[in-house]
């Protein structure tokens, strides 16, 4: 049977619930720790600072590298790769990402590497059995690590259910790459990438969670405190116990029930021991996105086919900004369109249109470039198609941001 342990934090000492949980699973024994390169791969998915929820803990991830360098390997390696719209150098890169979060100063403290991973060497992997990822490319410093320590967040997600272990490791990927996968089937892709480059052992801070429609800021309903660390060797048994302690069916969750079909672990909760805390002693049900959505989304239309996640993430920070400034009574008259859609029905309205996906639309309506577009843009562009002070939701984007470029 795999394994997974779930401990509750005592006294708010995070390393020490990370030893226990770790203990528990008896799984760090069993590595070659000698002379090994270790990637521990944290979740900094953009400019958010440590306790939000958005980004992985920073206690957590020091408590780790402290573990690692414990076992005297050749080489212990903090690397991550933030999301699309976040991997400009001009703006914000996973560099500045791991800096916000506070990861970059763990790293100087205790004397590791940094790497942001978006801009490593890029290395070519052709994928045997691929669901649709037959081959891509990934950075070389996760393809030549020898451990790979997946420290993610629970959180929801647009497209997945949730976003833990296994989604975490996307980080690896390139821009282009990350933005292939929700074109080719975002579930499939992440399996094929796991195929490739499945974390040896996986740490989750359940610390504080993300649930719901959640954009660049976590409001303090859309986290959920649990106040526990998950772990466990077996990355595909984590996810599933992760999933239920949020609330979900696991059978619902795809790109988990793939990967037990890949053979890349065991998802079935019965065939799973679980060791510290039980699963239903730690249970919060998260909001799932769909569900937050309806309320955020206020009656917008979006008419979209295979959008990653970088256009309706961007299009969700624009809703937020939106009720923030309330204007929740205009949304039902807005429409996107995003990604490659195959018709457009008549419209009443004058849409936006999101994304160079979408360009050949861009007649259709108000066309906002890029890959992706900025939420400050499409924010802009939905003011002009609504006929909405520009200038009052300026002033509510500025009210709620609680990080700046200067922080």
């Amino acid at each position: 049977m795999s394994v997974v342990s779930i401990v509750k934090l005592q006294n708010e000492d995070v390393e020490e619930a990370v030893r226990k949980a770790v203990s528990l699973t008896g799984g760090f024994e069993t590595l070659a720790w000698e002379g090994a390169t270790v990637l521990i791969k944290p979740n900094t998915v953009l400019p958010a600072k440590t306790g939000t929820g958005i980004v992985t803990d920073v206690r957590l991830v020091e408590a780790v590298t402290k573990l690692a360098l414990e076992k005297n390997p050749g080489k212990v390696i903090i690397g991550e790769g933030s999301s699309v719209g976040y991997d400009f150098r001009e703006t914000w890169d996973s560099m500045r990402c791991m800096e916000v979060a506070g990861v970059t100063e763990v790293a100087k403290r205790l004397g590791v590497a940094v790497v942001d991973l978006n801009r490593d060497e890029q290395v070519e992997v052709n994928v045997p059995d691929a669901f649709v990822m037959e081959r891509f490319a990934i950075a070389r410093t996760a393809l030549e690590a020898d451990v790979i320590i997946c420290l993610p967040v629970i959180k929801t997600h647009i497209r997945t259910g949730i976003t833990c272990g296994l989604k975490n490791m996307k980080g690896i990927l390139p821009g282009n790459e990350k933005k292939r996968t929700h074109k080719l089937g975002l579930d499939q892709g992440i399996v094929d990438l796991n195929r490739v480059a499945k974390p040896t052992f996986t740490i989750v801070d359940g610390i504080v969670g993300v649930q719901g429609a959640w954009g660049s800021k976590a409001e303090a309903i859309d986290t959920v405190p649990m106040d526990v660390v998950f772990a466990g060797s077996d990355v595909v048994a984590v996810d599933a116990v992760c999933a239920a302690a949020a609330g979900f069916d696991v059978g619902e969750i795809l790109h988990v029930q793939l990967a037990a079909e890949a053979g890349l672990g065991v998802c079935d909760l019965d065939l799973i021991q679980v060791r510290g805390e039980r699963i239903k002693d730690v249970r919060r049900p998260f909001i799932p996105f769909l569900e937050a959505a309806k309320d955020l989304f206020g009656g917008a239309t979006v008419i979209e086919k295979d959008s990653c996640t970088g256009c309706m993430g961007e299009s969700v920070s624009t809703f937020i900004y939106l009720n923030k400034a309330g204007f929740q009574e205009k949304l039902p008259h807005l429409t996107f369109i995003m990604g490659t859609p195959e018709e457009i029905p008549p419209l009443k309205e004058r849409p936006v249109v999101l994304g160079r996906c979408a360009k050949e639309y861009r007649d259709q309506g108000i066309f906002v470039p890029g890959c992706p577009p900025h939420g400050l843009k499409i924010t802009d562009a939905v003011c002009q198609a609504l006929e909405i002070d520009q200038d009052i939701v300026h002033r509510a984007i500025t009210e709620l941001h609680s990080f700046s470029a200067d922080e």
